[in-house]
């Protein structure tokens, strides 16, 4: 009985102290939620204007940047060029015909007979002067490279100044160190020299190819050369066979006219 007195003694002071603590008022709670939104709210509005801020101090910057660069170029009158692309244009080239220039026409005929002419005008020059100029030319054409050893002047008549010249040479239609073909061409020069003007033929023509070897043959201009054997049957293209004896009489023809041409001015 003794010991629960006491104890009850001792338990009366802590129920008093607990008794004086001073609750909290529930409106106090209240103030203190609304202060802290409060501060929250502030503290996001700031945020937000510290953002509106950066971003458009970044955009200042940029601009002042596209100025600057703007000045700059206008200052070294260097600009950045448009980039377009042209269309491109496709470019058909024709290609040249390579028997031009030897087709119809290109080896004349007179009486059925494969001859080719030259009439040239000299102009202030005499019948002689016209004959010492062609012989010179028809000698030194006699012992030129393209010679086969049985060229020359032949006949002459000063008088009538006229000359008649045989000519036996090479015509070579290609050549490397392991083959050589050419054809032995044969014809014959007549000239007549008159005052300021020159009448010249250049005939019968004939060919050896190959003499040594079982493929060779030999046969006159008119039955190698001439359009109605040379020629294809539409006249734009010459026949396989015939091509090289017709391309290469041609060119030679040209060539021996042309120096005399030459001689007489």
């Amino acid at each position: 009985m003794k010991n629960l007195f006491i104890a009850i003694c001792c338990l009366v002071p802590a129920i008093g102290i607990a008794q004086t603590v001073t609750p909290v008022p529930a409106n106090k709670v209240e103030i203190l939620k609304a202060e802290a939104a409060r501060k929250a709210a502030e503290a996001k509005k700031a945020a937000e204007e510290a953002k509106r801020a950066a971003e458009e101090a970044l955009k200042a910057a940029e601009e002042a940047e596209q100025a600057t660069q703007a000045t700059q170029q206008q200052k070294d009158s260097w600009t950045i060029p448009q980039q377009t692309k042209q269309q491109s244009q496709s470019v058909v080239s024709k290609t040249a015909n390579p028997y031009e220039g030897y087709l119809a026409g290109a080896v004349p005929e007179q009486d059925g007979k494969v001859t080719f002419e030259l009439r040239q005008t000299a102009t202030n020059m005499n019948a002689s002067e016209i004959y010492k100029r062609v012989y010179n030319v028809l000698n030194n054409l006699a012992h030129d490279e393209h010679q086969a050893g049985n060229s020359r002047i032949a006949l002459v008549n000063e008088a009538e100044h006229m000359i008649a010249a045989k000519y036996e040479e090479w015509l070579v239609f290609s050549q490397n160190l392991l083959s050589l073909d050419r054809t032995k061409f044969n014809y014959t020069i007549v000239a007549k020299c008159q005052n300021g003007q020159l009448e010249l033929t250049l005939s019968r023509i004939n060919y050896n190819y190959e003499e040594d070897r079982p493929s060779g043959f030999k046969a006159t201009a008119e039955n190698l050369i001439a359009d109605r054997v040379a020629l294809t049957k539409k006249g734009t293209k010459l026949q396989r066979m015939n091509a090289k004896f017709r391309m290469k009489t041609v060119d030679r023809v040209n060539e021996i006219f042309n120096e005399i041409k030459q001689a007489l001015k």
